[in-house]
């Protein structure tokens, strides 16, 4: 079934790399804006990474358990004219369509194809790579709706218990290729249900895994969406998109 693609804020496609063999370091992002500069990625965004830490009493108030948590730089190269992001970080790269969705094929062909090509030009994306696609929906829909009449991952409530103005459901399926994940979460707002559905894979294959060739495991990550986002909705809701 093909669909307006209207009520989609965001696809992307990210890899991770598990076991990168080159040592890492600030200035490839300098170097890969340089490859992807005259091509549109005009904007640049900074995201500097921070430490955290918790601290845990343990009873004895003398006494803590410490975590830290560091997150890495990141770096976002926006195209505002085609709706592409691009966001790297050490150890990964992913590519985001934010506007003007118009399907896979493009998507993977136009933009991941030769930008993927750019960051392994680098000599970046090595050795065992993880992969996952993500489809980020937005709906409205009316209070007096019940989600259960859109989704089928919603289970229905008698309207005599009141109106439902917080939703939050996660379900997670394992295959032989991917883990298929889906988020629902609703909030009502003066009388509007505001709907975000997150519906994506991430591949668990070891011989996708370790497929040299990019393009297949984003294939093959990105193969059960459709169906699965199906899955999840109901006949109601997709006649509407």
């Amino acid at each position: 079934m093909k669909y307006s693609n209207n009520h989609l804020i965001e696809v992307n496609c990210g890899f991770q790399f598990l076991e990168e063999t080159l040592p890492w370091d600030s200035t490839f992002f300098g170097q890969y804006y340089e490859k992807i500069k005259e091509s549109g990625f005009s904007e640049k965004e900074e995201r500097k990474g921070v430490q955290i830490t918790f601290n845990e009493l343990l009873g004895d108030t003398s006494k803590s358990s410490v975590a830290t948590s560091q997150i890495e730089d990141q770096v976002i190269f926006r195209n505002a004219e085609k709706g592409f992001a691009i966001l790297m970080g050490k150890g990964r790269i992913s590519f985001h369509c934010v506007n003007g969705y118009s399907g896979w094929d493009v998507f993977l062909n136009d933009f991941i194809l030769p930008y993927t090509k750019l960051y392994k030009a680098l000599g970046l994306g090595n050795g065992k790579r993880q992969c996952s696609v993500v489809y980020l929906n937005i709906f409205a829909k009316n209070v007096d709706e019940k989600l259960s009449n859109y989704f089928t991952i919603i289970s229905p409530l008698e309207q005599s218990f009141g109106v439902e103005i917080i939703s939050s459901v996660q379900r997670v399926v394992s295959n032989e290729k991917n883990l298929l994940i889906a988020k629902l979460n609703s909030k009502v707002i003066e009388n509007t249900q505001n709907i975000n559905l997150e519906c994506g894979a991430v591949c668990v294959n070891e011989d996708c895994l370790n497929n040299p060739d990019w393009i297949f495991q984003a294939n093959q990550t990105h193969e059960p969406t459709s169906s699965f986002f199906e899955a999840i909705t109901t006949d109601k809701l997709r006649r509407e998109l």
